[in-house]
């Protein structure tokens, strides 16, 4: 079995992710992967994953920037995590050797051959990066955009309803005391990518009983999926939360509790979710109709301009990874593949044994 995330996303306050507080639980083993674009890394994962999913539960966290490329694993049976420790999301070892071990595989390369492309390298290097940030400029404005829609909407929920259909929701969905510690994870299920807003759709595939809860200005959808957390946890349920990208990863767009097989899934103007077999649940009843017809053209106008934007930043994000396919030639003609192989067979022993 296999769960998929992403490893993060880019935000106003550069790339956020929660997987260093993984590596940070002491019963944890961490191989932190360095080396330049296309030495191998995401294959070297890759073929990891697959020899430990035969037999157990393997996560998957895949790069926004590139979903079809992971950016870390997670063996849970064995504790054990593996990690691309190079930029945006640089990982570097706390306690190394006993907890986390670096795993350079640069050491595969010929220096020589890359030091003849070295002009060719920095210029498609810096190209990339200036894609990149362009890119982030169109999100963080995206960002506010949606965060200008989440806070109208927000001042406009009728608390007191809300909160007398979460009493009832509560004893629908939720037994009375849960098998976990109560604890909270932060998960990424859904990214701005190339093709558009992703979400990791066989991960909510995995879950039996489902909600769907459509909520076009974010804010609802937001407070039920903290609350429910929250009322989750206190009975000793452990939950893990997903951030919305769209909203500068400061609200929470969908909840799963894995315990229970449950998921409460948004759908919002940005990820268009209609996943199959969910519960429908219309959120605009919990808005106040004459507080929330204030804002009508101005949400709707909001509306108009995410498309607008979101639209701007899967280009971009697009012609980087075109820029970014071009900087792993020169590495992939570089390396050694025959003793990555090798490295990845000790790698897979030594996991074994540990």
């Amino acid at each position: 079995m296999s769960e998929k995330y992403f490893l993060g996303c880019m935000t106003q306050q550069g790339f956020s992710t929660e997987f260093g507080k993984l590596m940070e639980e002491k019963d944890r083993f961490t191989y932190i992967l360095k080396g330049g674009a296309g030495t191998g890394k995401s294959s070297l994962m890759k073929r990891i994953a697959d020899e430990f999913e035969k037999s157990g539960h393997v996560v998957r966290f895949y790069c926004s920037s590139d979903p079809a490329s992971l950016d870390a694993v997670y063996i849970e049976e064995r504790g054990v995590l593996m990690v691309d420790g190079t930029s945006p999301h640089v990982f570097d070892p706390v306690y190394p050797a006993v907890s986390q071990k670096i795993v350079d595989l640069g050491q595969f390369w010929n220096s020589e051959k890359l030091m003849a492309d070295k002009d060719d390298i920095i210029a498609v290097t810096d190209k990339n990066k200036s894609l990149l940030a362009r890119a982030k400029r169109f999100s963080v404005a995206l960002s506010n955009v949606c965060g200008d829609s989440f806070n109208c909407s927000r001042g406009c929920i009728d608390e007191e309803k809300l909160d007398a259909f979460l009493m009832r929701f509560y004893k629908k969905i939720l037994p009375r005391k849960g098998n976990g510690t109560g604890k909270q994870e932060i998960r990424q299920l859904s990214a701005l990518t190339e093709y558009g807003f992703m979400t990791q759709t066989e991960t909510i595939n995995c879950y039996i009983e489902k909600y769907l809860l459509h909520d076009d200005d974010f804010a609802c959808a937001h407070i039920i999926c903290e609350k429910t957390a929250a009322e989750a946890m206190r009975r000793g349920f452990d939950v893990i939360l997903c951030p919305c990208h769209g909203l500068d990863n400061t609200a929470y767009e969908h909840l799963l509790i894995p315990e229970l097989g449950l998921a409460l899934i948004s759908s919002t103007p940005l990820n268009k979710l209609v996943p199959e077999g969910c519960v429908k649940i219309n959120l605009s009843r919990f808005y106040d109709r004459s507080a929330i017809a204030r804002y009508r053209g101005r949400l709707k106008m909001n509306r108009l301009t995410m498309e607008s934007l979101a639209e701007e930043v899967y280009e971009t994000i697009k012609s980087a990874k075109s820029v970014h396919d071009d900087i792993e030639k020169y590495y992939i003609a570089a390396m050694d593949f025959e003793k990555l192989d090798d490295l990845a067979e000790k790698l897979i022993s030594e996991i074994k044994h540990r």
